[in-house]
Parts: structure tokens; C-alpha cells; sequence
């Protein structure tokens, strides 16, 4: 029993021990948590206590920058009424400026206008201007050329009577008229009154049969000419005076034609059927040409063949040997030959036209649009016109194009038609030698040479200043056909100017007085 009793003890003792343990641990369980709860609830104190510093720091924070806010706020909306107050004034400035620019547009188009009506009103004035100046100047034009060859004609008529001083006042001031107001000079009423004051015409007796053909020597100023007396005739000039040497007389010969080589060597045909042969140095010689009846006309390409135009045949001679190389026969009879750029040209008695190959071995006929004998021909390379001169004087024009002009002044066979400067030059047996201005819608001669003997030939000298002409019996002419110079030489023989009676008279009281030689000095 005692030791159930002992057990029951423990067991109560153990039962209480444990109950003990159980509080105890209990106790210290509910302590440990109060005691964390403690803590918990000082650190909550010591965070509220640190949320409110720093609540209370962030309220005075807060209301310092609501502080600044506010000022900002309140400088903004100072700095905006500002703002909007210059806004305010700009806009008015702005609404100004544009009232003042639109015043400013306003009058600038108003400016605009006023002047471009004046500007039209000036150029209107400007047009009427320039179109009186015009229609002054073209009557001024029209009046000054009209006294010019006014005055060209009276100083022709004045030099045929014998009154030079006079005639040469007048040709003079006509020349000058037409010059300034850019007439033309070569009119007949102003060329011929030049010419026959300026006293450009000189004459020579040179041969004793007719002067069939004149020759230039290149760069030596010298002539070489060819007569029907068989003559071979070189002429120099000497001042006023023409030095005649005679280099070959024959008069059993019959010269129509001379070419000269560049050798300084001549060749001349006979009608007679013979060829002279002279060279510079050397004496003269004559041959005989086998098949050439009547021959009339020598060329030759290159200086080293010969071709001789006879009135029934063609004949190609060596010009070193004179032998014949080839002879080609015609069916017909010709009586003129011309150049054409290396191509022989043929006319016949019966006004037929040829052509000649340039191997000379066929003649072509060719059609002519005209009918009539042609007794002189002339091509221009330049404008590649032709020229046909008329047994009855006329002249005609065949243009590249097909174009026909007919030209009309000689009264007898045209001998002779030259192409310079644009111009024609013409002679003839009516004694005349006539320049054409082909290049004007009208077309009228002038007289550059005037003689009562056959013109047979003509020639210009190297400077063309002056024309060469020879004559049936054997005078050689020479004439200025220089404006320039005839005006010139027509200047220098004049010793006063117009009286202001004569000037009145002649040119006219409305025209003023102008003194073109020199001006009268007085005290």
C-alpha cells in the first residue's frame, strides 16, 4: 500500500510538477509574447513617433513648398497677366502694323499704278518719239538722197559745159549726201558726176591693130596685150604716163588670144592658125598649128597642156614641145568660148550651146533657155550665176536657182562681161563700158567708159581701182571705177565751198548751209 501510495505521490507530484511546468512554460509562452508584444508595441510607438516627426516635418515641408507653391503660383499669374498684358500690346502693335501695312500695300499699289500709267504714258511719248525721229530721219533720208542725185545730175550737165569748178562743188556734196544717209553710191546720177569730174579716164595709143585681149601680170603692176596687127605689146605705167614695150610684131599675124603661165611665159594664138610663144629672157617663136582653122581662144589648166578653141575643132598641145596631143572635131562652128570652174563652154554661130568634158574628148549640147547669138560669157563661183552677152546688146542672167534677168543698155554686140565685187562689168561695141548693180530689185547701168570706138576688151588692173580697156584702133584706156578715190581726187582739185547763193540755189534755202572743204576763218 505504501507503495501505491508512493506511486500515487509521484504520480501526483509528477502530475503536479508537470501541471507546474505546464504554467510555467505557459506563463513564460504568454510572457515572451506579451513581452514581444511589448516590443512590437515600442517599436509601433517609436515608428508612429518617427512617422509623426516626420509627418510633422513633411506638414512644415508640405506648407513650405505649398508656401513656394503659392508665391510660384502667384508670380506665375503676375508673370501671365504680364504675359497676357504684352500678349495684349503685341496684338495691338500686331493689328497696327498690319493697318499700317495694308496703308503701306494700299499705297504702294496706288504707287504701282500711278506708275505704270506712267510709265505707258512715257513710253507711249518714247513710241511717238522714236516713230516722229524715224519718220524724220526717213524723210530726211529720202529728201537728202533725192537733192543728191539731184545734184549728181547738174554737175554732169555743168561738166559737159565747161563749168569744172562748179561741177565738182556739186559731185562732191551729192557724194557726201548719199554717203551719210547710206544711199547708193554707185547710183548712176552720183558715179557718173564723180567720174566725170574726178577726170579718172586716161587714153593711150598703144598698137596699130585692134587690142583683142589685156592680160595683168601678177605682182608686177604691168599689162600684157595682143593685137590683130600680130602685135604682142608690154605696157608699164610711169606716173602719168604708159611706158609701151614691144616684145613681138608680126603683121602677117592675127592675135586673138594670150595666156600667161607662171613662168613668166606667154602664148598667144593666131587666127591664122599659129601659136607665138614667149618667155621672159628668151626670143619670141612662132609654130604652126596642124589641124586648127582659125583658132580664137587659148586656156589651160595646170601650165603644162595647152587648149586652143578653133572654130571647127578642139586641140590639147604640150606646152613644153607644142606638140598636139589630141584633136577633137566639131559639127558645128563656134565663135565663143568661156570658163566655167575647169569646164569649157561653147557657143556656136547659130546661138547653140556646149559643153566640153574635161578629158576633152566630148562636147555635149546643152538647152538654153533664150534664143540669140552669144558673143561673150562669164561665170561666178561665187553665186553661181552666169552671164550671156547678146549680139544685140542685151544681156542675160541665169541664176543657180533657174532665175532669168534681162539686162538692157548696149545698143550692139557685147564683147566683154566681167564678175567683181559682187557687181558686173560690161563692154561692148557701142564704145561703152556699163557696171551693174545685179544685187537691186531694179537694175540700171552705169557708164564707167565712154568712147565712139569698138570696145574689144577689158581687164581690171591688180588693185582693181581702175578697168583697162582696148579699143579697135588700138588705144588702151584706163579708168577709175574707185568711189572712193574718184571722191578723193574730185577733193583735192576743189579750193572753196558753196557760197550760201550757190547752196541756195543749187541744194535748196531749206537744207542748212554746210561748208565741206574747210572752215572759212573770220576776224
Amino acid at each position: 500500500m505504501k507503495i501505491i501510495s508512493r506511486i500515487g505521490t509521484y504520480v501526483v507530484v509528477s502530475g503536479i510538477v508537470a501541471i507546474a511546468i505546464y504554467f510555467g512554460w505557459h506563463t513564460h509562452q504568454k510572457y515572451s509574447a506579451e513581452q514581444l508584444r511589448v516590443e512590437e508595441l515600442e517599436q509601433q510607438v517609436k515608428k508612429l513617433t518617427l512617422d509623426k516627426q516626420r509627418s510633422t516635418i513633411m506638414q512644415s515641408v508640405n506648407q513650405q513648398m505649398e508656401e513656394i507653391a503659392n508665391q510660384e503660383r502667384l508670380i506665375s499669374e503676375e508673370q501671365r497677366e504680364e504675359a497676357l498684358q504684352q500678349s495684349r500690346i503685341a496684338n495691338e502693335m500686331r493689328l497696327h502694323a498690319e493697318e499700317e501695312q495694308q496703308k503701306a500695300l494700299q499705297a504702294e499699289r496706288k504707287a504701282l499704278e500711278a506708275s505704270k500709267t506712267a510709265q505707258g504714258q512715257r513710253l507711249i511719248a518714247e513710241k511717238e518719239r522714236s516713230q516722229a525721229e524715224y519718220s524724220k530721219r526717213v524723210a530726211d533720208t529720202l529728201t537728202y538722197r533725192t537733192i543728191a542725185r539731184n545734184l549728181g545730175n547738174t554737175a554732169t550737165t555743168l561738166q559737159k559745159a565747161g563749168n569744172q569748178e562748179l561741177a565738182s562743188l556739186l559731185a562732191y556734196t551729192a557724194y557726201l549726201f548719199t554717203q551719210r544717209y547710206h544711199g547708193d553710191v554707185y547710183h548712176p546720177s552720183i558715179y557718173e558726176a564723180l567720174m566725170l569730174t574726178s577726170g579718172s579716164q586716161h587714153r593711150w595709143t598703144v598698137a596699130h591693130g585692134g587690142i583683142m585681149k589685156l592680160l595683168q601680170v601678177p605682182g608686177s603692176g604691168n599689162s600684157i596685150s595682143v593685137s590683130t596687127y600680130g602685135e604682142l605689146l608690154q605696157h608699164s605705167e610711169k606716173g602719168e604716163n604708159l611706158q609701151t614695150r614691144i616684145l613681138f610684131s608680126d603683121k602677117s599675124f592675127d592675135f586673138r588670144d594670150v595666156y600667161g603661165a607662171r613662168n613668166q611665159t606667154y602664148y598667144a594664138v593666131s587666127h591664122t592658125g599659129h601659136l607665138l610663144v614667149y618667155r621672159e629672157g628668151s626670143r619670141a617663136h612662132v609654130v604652126a598649128i596642124e589641124g586648127a582653122t582659125h583658132p580664137f581662144r587659148i586656156f589651160s589648166n595646170d601650165d603644162k597642156q595647152l587648149i586652143v578653141t578653133a572654130e571647127q575643132s578642139i586641140l590639147v598641145i604640150d606646152a613644153l614641145t607644142l606638140h598636139t596631143i589630141r584633136t577633137l572635131p566639131l559639127n558645128f562652128h563656134a565663135v565663143i568660148a568661156g570658163w566655167k570652174q575647169g569646164d569649157i563652154v561653147l557657143f556656136s554661130d547659130k546661138g547653140e550651146m556646149y559643153m566640153l568634158d574635161k578629158e576633152i574628148t566630148k562636147v555635149t549640147r546643152l538647152q538654153r533657155p533664150f534664143k540669140g547669138r552669144v558673143m561673150s560669157y562669164s561665170y561666178d563661183p561665187n553665186t553661181r550665176q552666169e552671164a550671156f552677152g547678146m549680139y544685140d546688146g542685151t544681156i542675160y542672167l541665169q541664176s543657180a536657182n533657174g532665175k532669168q534677168t534681162k539686162l538692157v543698155g548696149h545698143n550692139s554686140r557685147v564683147t566683154r562681161i566681167i564678175y567683181k565685187n559682187r557687181r558686173l562689168y560690161s563692154s561692148s561695141f557701142d564704145g561703152t563700158v556699163k557696171l551693174w548693180n545685179i544685187e537691186n530689185d531694179k537694175i540700171d547701168p552705169i557708164d564707167i567708159a565712154n568712147s565712139r570706138q569698138w570696145i574689144i576688151s577689158m581687164t581690171f588692173n591688180t588693185s582693181q581701182s581702175h578697168i583697162w580697156t582696148g579699143d579697135q584702133y588700138g588705144n588702151l584706156t584706163k579708168t577709175m571705177i574707185d568711189i572712193t578715190q574718184m571722191a578723193q581726187e574730185v577733193k583735192a582739185g576743189i579750193n572753196r565751198n558753196l557760197t550760201h547763193n550757190e547752196w541756195d540755189y543749187y541744194v535748196g534755202h531749206d537744207i542748212p548751209y554746210e561748208q565741206f572743204i574747210r572752215k572759212e576763218v573770220h576776224p
